[in-house]
């Protein structure tokens, strides 16, 4: 019977010090060590390198550039005329809107006095043909551009082997394109 009691007092003791290990009252406050240690690597770990930011100015360009060619060299009217694309925008308020999201006030001002003329086919404005832009981007790869060592977090610019100067930089958590020379 004693044999009993010391077991069954040993398992007790053996449960009630399992649940007080399990149930620790570490405040909430205060985070272990490990977490801290985790806590302080996070912020290094999303910093990104200048050569990251680059490629996103260089990328954003390469994207502007191809929503220019949507919005001004892909849709013709009947009679064979490149017209403003009419799934993008029906008029040049429209055509401002769509590409703000891309470029900065000043270079959409530039693109539509190129682009838009007076004259309309199929009820759409008629475009004109001429490119505004004299290197292609899209046909361009990283090993083509020359970026700048100035460039920031907030604006990148680069040249292309042509001798063509993009700047793009950062709006709203985004680049534009600021100028092309």
């Amino acid at each position: 019977m004693t044999l009993k009691k010391t077991a069954a007092g040993l398992i007790l003791l053996t449960v009630m010090l399992t649940g007080a290990a399990c149930s620790s009252n570490q405040p909430k406050s205060s985070p272990s060590p490990a977490a801290t240690t985790t806590t302080t690597v996070a912020p290094q770990a999303t910093a990104e390198s200048q050569d990251a930011v680059n490629m996103k100015g260089y990328i954003a360009a390469r994207i502007a550039q191809e929503k220019v060619e949507f919005l001004f060299a892909e849709a013709k009217s009947a009679d064979g005329a490149f017209i403003l694309n009419p799934k993008a925008a029906d008029g040049k308020e429209k055509a401002v809107k769509f590409l703000s999201s891309y470029f900065d006030t000043a270079m959409v001002d530039k693109l539509t006095a190129h682009y838009l003329t007076d004259q309309k086919a199929d009820n759409a404005i008629v475009t004109n043909q001429k490119s505004f832009f004299t290197t292609n981007l899209l046909a361009t790869k990283k090993e083509d551009i020359a970026f700048d060592a100035s460039n920031t977090k907030d604006q990148v610019k680069f040249t292309t082997k042509d001798g063509v100067t993009y700047t793009t930089k950062k709006v709203n958590d985004k680049f534009v394109v600021a100028a092309v020379q």
